[in-house]
């Protein structure tokens, strides 16, 4: 006896079903390839500068002012130590009285845990005390840096590594930068930053 062809629509069944197999097998196989291999820690890195800068301007939208102590008359420059970070996790130690940054204690900044690194370092995310205060870590074991436009003509002087311009001043208010991959901060190639 003689085998049948099997018919066009079977055939074509077939085939659908062994197309619609291997474009699965792709996505699998895609999904599970990192996206920026090699650049994770710098993707985190900036995400997280945009939220501390954002944070700040939620800050001075709320209270008019900036996070520091005392209006100085130049611009300030600050790290994300227990300093900026109290005030912006709502734990300001002086959140009662003439001297209050944060009085309504307000988080104005979220984030994940920081990883310990060792030797009093930590990494991606923040490290909160018992006081609920803490202090922010870049992916690679060092503070971000912040520059404030504390007197408020609209600019700040551009950090001297950054050599993209001439120009001796930024049109911003806020600029938050990490050291890169390096921890260098004078060294412009590898920083992260927000401008």
């Amino acid at each position: 006896m003689e085998k049948k062809k099997p018919s066009f629509i079977i055939r074509f069944v077939r085939w659908v079903i062994f197309s619609m197999a291997g474009f699965l097998v792709v996505g699998i196989f895609i999904s599970f390839r990192p996206l920026h291999s090699g650049h994770t820690g710098e993707s985190n890195c900036q995400n997280t500068a945009y939220n501390l800068k954002n944070a700040i301007s939620f800050y001075f939208t709320e209270y008019r002012k900036y996070p520091v102590p005392r209006e100085p008359r130049e611009d300030v420059q600050l790290q994300s130590d227990h300093v900026l970070m109290d005030i912006l996790l709502g734990s300001d130690p002086s959140s009662e009285g003439p001297d209050a940054l944060n009085s309504r204690r307000i988080a104005f900044f979220t984030g994940k845990q920081a990883k310990q690194m060792g030797e009093g370092k930590y990494r991606k995310g923040v490290v909160l005390g018992s006081d609920g205060g803490g202090e922010l870590w870049d992916p690679w074991g060092n503070y971000y840096r912040v520059l404030l436009d504390t007197n408020y003509d609209s600019r700040v002087k551009k950090p001297l590594w950054d050599q993209l311009t001439e120009a001796e001043e930024l049109p911003r208010s806020i600029l938050v930068w990490s050291a890169g991959p390096d921890g260098d901060f004078e060294t412009w190639k590898d920083n992260v930053k927000t401008w």
